[in-house]
């Protein structure tokens, strides 16, 4: 296209979007893209904005409308848009879904901590079953200063072992709490607390194990097959954090389960492993 008049390329582009594939979402992307490259930010925010609310739902459309504002400076807008999709997900995992977008970009473009911890602490508390809520926390407590910062991480270690999660998931936290205060911790008490509790845990899940082999318990299949898919990502709690991020920047971006009629994740093919 680029051999084409400017004109010509915009008039390709709206017949395609208004006439032969309204709905689908790439096109209009290229055509918001292709409006940007011009200067005529106005008229890719509208072609975005206008696709959206035809066809709802599509994390991959409101996520180019927020990358357009941050690009061209507007974190307010872009922080807005974060902020209304979290709260009109249609369910827990979209909204963590975004909640962790949210507060990536509040953290890592805002370079506003406090303000991207509430985000998780609260989404934690919509969604206590979603390891990658605990898993971007850490990471971002881990960013900081360790010494500075060891209350609060040892905080979102406390929420993940006593909360909701999996006796699996909450005896690999629990591990690296142990390594943390091994590691990094100001106070040998707090360390041996962590060390005994890890045990209680581990006995714990030793019971769990006799009863469902005696048939008094069955074993939580479901909830252990997804603790697999994500326990690889526990590994970003191993010391250096920011090395081991593209556990879940990636990973669960491509692979995310999220339901919609348009099936957005055949536009994001995984990378190559």
């Amino acid at each position: 296209m680029e051999n084409h008049s400017i004109e010509g390329v915009r008039h390709v582009y709206s017949r395609a979007c208004t006439i032969h594939l309204p709905k689908k979402p790439m096109v209009h992307m290229l055509w918001a893209a292709f409006e940007e490259q011009q200067g005529n930010i106005n008229e890719a925010r509208r072609i975005l904005k206008t696709f959206e609310e035809c066809v709802l739902g599509l994390a991959m459309v409101r996520l180019r409308r927020v990358s357009l504002e941050r690009r061209h400076g507007n974190m307010e807008e872009a922080e807005h848009l974060l902020q209304e999709a979290v709260k009109n997900a249609k369910s827990s995992g979209e909204s963590s879904f975004y909640a962790i977008k949210l507060a990536r970009h509040l953290f890592k473009v805002q370079k506003n901590l406090p303000k991207a911890r509430k985000v998780l602490l609260e989404a934690i508390e919509r969604d206590k079953e979603n390891t990658k809520l605990y898993l971007n926390l850490l990471e971002m407590e881990y960013s900081g200063d360790l010494k500075q910062n060891e209350e609060n991480i040892l905080t979102c270690f406390d929420k993940a072992v006593n909360g909701a999660l999996s006796i699996k998931m909450r005896i690999t936290f629990s591990q690296r709490k142990v390594e943390f205060l091994e590691d990094f911790g100001s106070d040998v008490n707090k360390l041996l607390d962590a060390y005994d509790e890890h045990q209680t845990l581990l006995k714990e899940q030793d019971s769990l194990k006799r009863k469902a082999e005696n048939g008094s318990e069955e074993p939580d299949e479901k909830k252990a097959h997804t603790d697999d898919a994500t326990l690889a990502s526990t590994q970003m709690m191993d010391g250096d954090m920011q090395a081991n991020q593209v556990a879940y920047n990636y990973n669960a971006w491509y692979q995310y389960n999220y339901q919609n009629a348009w099936n957005y994740g055949q536009y994001y093919a995984p990378p190559p492993t």
